[in-house]
C-alpha cells in the first residue's frame, strides 16, 4: 500500500513537471522568429529585384510602382498572419511563457510598422521621415531581443543585442553609405546602419530562432 502511494506521488510530480515544462517551453516559438526573418529577407529581396527592374525601364506602369512602394505592407501582412497563427498555437498548447513573448513581439513588430506608416503620412521633411523609419525599425527589434534575453535569461541573446547596438551607433556616427542604383538619373544610396538593420531583421531573426531551439533542447 505504502509503495503504491509513493509511486502515485512520483507520477503526479512527474506530470506536474511535464505540464510546467510545456507551459514554459519557449523553444516552441523558435519557428516564429525564423519565419519572421524569412519574411523580412523576402521583402528585401523583392526590393532589390524591383529596384533593378524599375531602373531598367523607361516607362514604369503603375502596378510595378505599387509593388515597389507597397513592399512594407506585404511584410506587415506577413507579421499579422504569423502572429495570429503562433498565438493560436501557444493558446492551444497552454504555453504561457511563449504566449507572453508572442504578445510582446506582436506589439513591437506590428506596432513598429504602424509607426513607420504614421511618419510616412505626416508632413515631416523627407530626411526626417527616413531617419525615424529606419531608427524605429532597429530600436523595436533590439528592444524585443533585450527583453527576451532578460526573460529567458539567455546571455548569448543579451550580449549579441548590446554588441549590435554599439555597432549601429558606430555606423550611424560615421554616416557612410553605398550607392545601390542609378534611379533614372538619381543616385540611390543606402547607409551602412540601414544595411545593419536589414541584417538584424532578417538573418538576426533566423539566428534568434535557432538559438531558442538550441536552448530548448538542452
Amino acid at each position: 500500500m505504502a509503495q503504491n502511494v509513493t509511486e502515485a506521488i512520483e507520477e503526479v510530480s512527474l506530470i506536474k513537471q511535464v505540464i510546467d515544462r510545456t507551459q514554459n517551453d519557449f523553444s516552441r516559438i523558435a519557428n516564429f522568429f525564423i519565419a519572421i526573418g524569412a519574411v523580412n529577407a523576402g521583402t528585401y529581396l523583392l526590393y532589390a529585384v524591383m529596384l533593378r527592374v524599375i531602373t531598367n525601364m523607361e516607362q514604369i506602369p503603375w502596378p510595378v510602382w505599387w509593388v515597389f512602394w507597397g513592399r512594407n505592407y506585404i511584410s506587415t501582412a506577413g507579421y499579422v498572419v504569423l502572429f495570429l497563427h503562433y498565438r493560436r498555437q501557444m493558446k492551444n498548447w497552454n504555453n504561457r511563457l511563449s504566449l507572453g513573448l508572442i504578445h510582446i513581439w506582436g506589439v513591437l513588430l506590428i506596432g513598429g510598422e504602424v509607426f513607420r506608416l504614421f511618419f510616412r503620412s505626416t508632413y515631416f521633411q523627407e530626411q526626417n521621415v527616413l531617419f525615424f523609419q529606419k531608427t524605429l525599425t532597429f530600436l523595436f527589434l533590439v528592444i524585443g531581443c533585450i527583453v527576451m534575453g532578460f526573460i529567458i535569461q539567455d546571455k548569448v541573446i543579451l550580449w549579441a543585442s548590446f554588441a549590435v547596438v554599439l555597432l549601429y551607433m558606430l555606423l550611424a556616427a560615421l554616416g557612410g553609405a553605398v550607392s545601390v542604383a542609378d534611379f533614372h538619373g538619381n543616385d540611390m544610396r543606402v547607409s551602412f546602419d540601414a544595411f545593419l538593420t536589414a541584417a538584424v531583421s532578417s538573418a538576426g531573426m533566423i539566428l534568434l530562432g535557432i538559438e531558442l531551439e538550441r536552448k530548448g533542447e538542452r
